[in-house]
């Protein structure tokens, strides 16, 4: 609804994202270039609550609106009258930012009925080829007039307190996400294992498995394999101290999962991705600190995540103690 961002001071900027927690932290690059460039603009973020609040510290949160309410159903509809109580909740938002994989005429359209004066659709990823989606968000808000350039995306914390992850600021800490939403993103659980033992006995880190709602058909193993070895699980914890925890870690090892990109943005120091069957080219993290580790290339096409041996991966993890 908008061919190029409004050249003036703007006040409220809605940003509706509603993406899985690694979908929102991708955005992030794009949402700190909009705050750059709109300086002293207040952001309401409006999608899934935890996640969003992650950001209140590097963004400039006013607000943050649960997208499942009620209230939103009318920017859906193609046709009717807005209800009161959404022209209500969108009175004095200067500009609205839209982010899905596809184009929404009719939400944003919805948007302009309800009195915001300008409503813009950002790509949440490319539809199709392999570009990375930081590079297709920053090419949308450069074609719109935001010029500045992006660069990788870090939480700000409050600094790291012992009392709030039960770990001393000396502790190197081995954090490992073994799950995901996806069973053919998931690397062997056996291989991590054999990396935790042997990082954890040889090299003196302190191994912590991470779990969330997604994995837990794993966690009784998670749990089992944890007590055998002295070792740590943290499952469901909030995404604030999870965060925390990762700020804290010294090496990090996960799939193509949230918790790999929330491992990034919280400052691990060193990040190993396992990617496969998903692009990397596409959905990996972005950060000096990331190393990207795929199986073996068949016919140019990624095998199956089995096929990574735990050796190749605990040789690069070593790497880095």
């Amino acid at each position: 609804m908008v061919h190029q961002f409004p050249d003036k001071l703007l006040k409220k900027i809605f940003v509706w994202h509603q993406g899985a927690l690694g979908d929102l932290l991708l955005a992030g690059p794009a949402l700190v270039a909009v705050s750059h460039h709109y300086a002293g603009a207040r952001f309401i973020g409006v999608g899934h609550p935890g996640r969003w609040r992650l950001l209140g510290g590097t963004l400039p949160l006013a607000v943050v609106w649960d997208g499942g309410e009620g209230v939103w159903a009318g920017l859906f509809q193609e046709h009717g009258a807005i209800a009161a109580a959404l022209e209500e909740r969108l009175a004095g938002i200067d500009l609205a930012l839209v982010f899905t994989p596809r184009p929404r005429p009719t939400f944003l359209a919805r948007l302009i009925q309800a009195r915001v004066p300008q409503a813009v659709w950002i790509p949440s990823f490319p539809e199709e080829g392999t570009e990375p989606v930081a590079v297709v968000q920053g090419r949308r808000l450069h074609n719109l007039g935001i010029k500045e350039p992006l660069a990788p995306f870090r939480l700000r914390l409050e600094p790291e307190d012992e009392a709030e992850t039960g770990f001393a600021p000396e502790d190197r800490i081995l954090a490992m996400a073994p799950g995901s939403g996806g069973v053919a993103k998931n690397w062997p659980l056996s291989h991590y294992y054999a990396v935790a033992r042997a990082l954890a006995w040889e090299a003196g880190l302190k191994m912590v498995w991470l779990a969330g709602p997604a994995e837990a058909s794993l966690l009784p193993y998670l749990q089992g394999l944890a007590a055998a070895q002295d070792q740590v699980v943290w499952a469901n914890e909030p995404l604030e101290r999870l965060a925390r925890l990762l700020a804290q870690t010294q090496v990090y090892l996960g799939g193509d999962t949230g918790i790999t990109h929330l491992a990034v943005a919280a400052g691990a120091r060193r990040v190993v991705a396992l990617f496969g069957p998903t692009d990397p080219r596409v959905w990996a993290p972005w950060g000096e600190q990331v190393t990207v580790l795929t199986p073996p290339q068949d016919a140019g096409k990624n095998t199956s995540l089995a096929n990574l041996s735990a050796a190749s991966v605990l040789a690069e993890v070593s790497r880095y103690l």
